[in-house]
């Protein structure tokens, strides 16, 4: 959770922390509107769980480009106007995958792991073409968490906006030696995805 010129911007960690914790998201608007400091964290063990994230995502990105798939990564360590407008034109040129997606539709922001490119099926055109993009999540966790899936659905519902219709699958990848993909039907998970993410906007607007 961000304080900006347009407000508050949210993003899919607002929307776990939500779900867990509804007095959090106080406490967190609290912090983003410098009415309480942020507290400290064991930035040590923090930093570890990131390095072995990014390890994980790596080997995954280059078990798809052995299979060749063309790699295009976005980059930028933050979401940035730059960041946003090169995921939406990768996403126009059709390249097969994209790895740190960025997204921003003015209150909502979320970085993507990965967008990967697949024909539409029986003749369907996407905004972009003839094929459309799902999304997919590298996690630690051999068992996928409630968290992750609205974390998904999130990134679902930013890339409905730019091609057409949502991916009617989102996938959760992790650690194994065949890199095996946990996949969900997103129309499964929309309906409560929605109603978790008004009741935070509710929230913040409050």
């Amino acid at each position: 959770m961000q304080r900006s010129d347009r407000g508050i911007s949210l993003s899919a960690s607002d929307l776990v922390g939500h779900l867990n914790c509804r007095f959090l998201t106080k406490l967190d608007c609290e912090v983003a509107l410098g009415e309480r400091d942020k507290p400290l964290e064991d930035s040590a063990r923090l930093d570890a769980i990131r390095r072995r994230g990014f390890e994980h995502e790596a080997r995954y990105v280059e078990h798809l480009r052995q299979r060749g798939l063309k790699i295009a990564d976005v980059g930028g360590d933050r979401i940035t106007p730059e960041t946003v407008e090169k995921t939406v034109s990768l996403m126009k040129q059709g390249a097969d995958i994209i790895v740190q997606a960025a997204f921003d539709d003015g209150i909502w922001r979320g970085k993507a792991d990965i967008l990967r490119r697949i024909p539409t099926a029986h003749g369907q055109r996407s905004l972009l073409g003839d094929w459309s993009y799902e999304v997919i999540d590298t996690k630690l966790a051999s068992e996928t968490k409630g968290g992750t899936i609205l974390q998904l659905c999130l990134y679902a519902e930013f890339i409905e906006k730019i091609q057409g219709f949502a991916p009617r699958r989102v996938y959760v990848v992790p650690p194994s030696e065949d890199f095996e993909e946990q996949v969900y039907r997103t129309n499964d998970y929309l309906a409560y995805f929605r109603k978790v993410k008004k009741s935070l906007e509710d929230s913040v607007a409050s």
